[in-house]
């Protein structure tokens, strides 16, 4: 298959997913232009599996931050253990949030 048509192809279904068209507008504009099919499909599969990397790697720092969150409440309740003996409401409720915050991010991904 012709290079230039498949940079053809990937930058004008890559232009149109970014302006938020569906799959099926993006296959009749590239069929439009004269577009295997073949390749049509290679294209909108490799934008889809891409747009998944992409979010995955943006929920990936909000799952880091809440794993630290958690280790910052656990060393806080140490802490506050040795320090304080009968206050750990405060590092408790760190744990708990992190843990919470943590299976969210997760999740979203």
């Amino acid at each position: 298959m012709d290079e230039g048509l498949k940079n053809k192809a990937y930058l004008e279904g890559s232009r149109l997913k970014n302006a938020g068209y569906d799959d099926e507008v993006i296959f009749a504009r590239l069929e439009k232009q004269g577009i295997p099919e073949e390749l049509i499909k290679k294209v909108i599969v490799n934008l889809q599996i891409q747009r998944h990397i992409d979010v995955v790697k943006e929920q990936k720092p909000l799952y880091n931050i809440a794993l630290l969150k958690i280790a910052v409440g656990f060393v806080l309740a140490i802490a506050s253990a040795v320090l304080v003996p009968g206050v750990v409401i405060l590092p408790i409720g760190l744990v708990v949030s992190g843990v919470v915050y943590a299976l969210l991010s997760r999740k979203k991904g």
